[in-house]
């Protein structure tokens, strides 16, 4: 085993965000969808129903900014009165994520490409154990509900398959406030 790790995602991008403008009505839709709803299975129906749909109206290509470094996170918006955020990412071949975890409500929404998604479960402190894997190949998406509060909800890793590949991901809260865990055999 390697020494505990307890940093947050924020501490472990290799390639900063941007932000972009042009998405007001998507995120303003998308905060229409989850006003004053509790965070639930039922809740994250209506995400994915709105995303997938939004998404088979408007392709991600443009969002063509890919480094070799790592994934590329932008920003479609952020409330700051509710904390929910969309992102955009872009990825190249390759490009993987640490093994990390999110706040309650977390929905990955695949646009085009193909990605490794593995899920993991708590292990020692700072750990987690490999649970399972898929293979996703665009469009496809899914959501996780997890404790209100955390940011060690729905832990998991994702690895860039394909040459390229876009996914937009929804949050409850800051994302990048997720714990990051190591991998462990035990």
């Amino acid at each position: 085993m390697q020494k505990m790790n307890t940093d947050t995602l924020a501490g472990n991008l290799a390639v900063p965000s941007l932000e972009y403008d042009g998405y007001a009505s998507f995120f303003s839709g998308l905060l229409e969808v989850t006003h004053t709803r509790a965070v639930d299975d039922g809740l994250g129906e209506r995400i994915e129903e709105y995303v997938m749909s939004w998404l088979g109206d408007h392709a991600l290509d443009g969002f063509d900014d890919y480094s070799a470094d790592g994934y590329r996170r932008t920003y479609l918006g952020r409330s700051p009165e509710t904390g929910w955020e969309a992102i955009v990412m872009s990825w190249q071949e390759g490009n993987r994520t640490s093994i990390h975890a999110h706040p309650q409500f977390a929905g990955y929404f695949f646009a085009d490409g193909r990605f490794l998604v593995e899920i993991f479960e708590p292990a020692a402190a700072g750990y987690a154990r490999l649970q399972r894997s898929v293979v996703v190949e665009a469009p496809l998406g899914f959501y996780a509900v997890g404790a209100e509060g955390s940011f060690e909800n729905h832990i998991h890793r994702i690895t860039c398959l394909s040459p390229t590949g876009h996914s937009l991901h929804v949050y409850s809260d800051d994302a990048l406030r997720g714990t990051v865990y190591r991998e462990t055999m035990q």
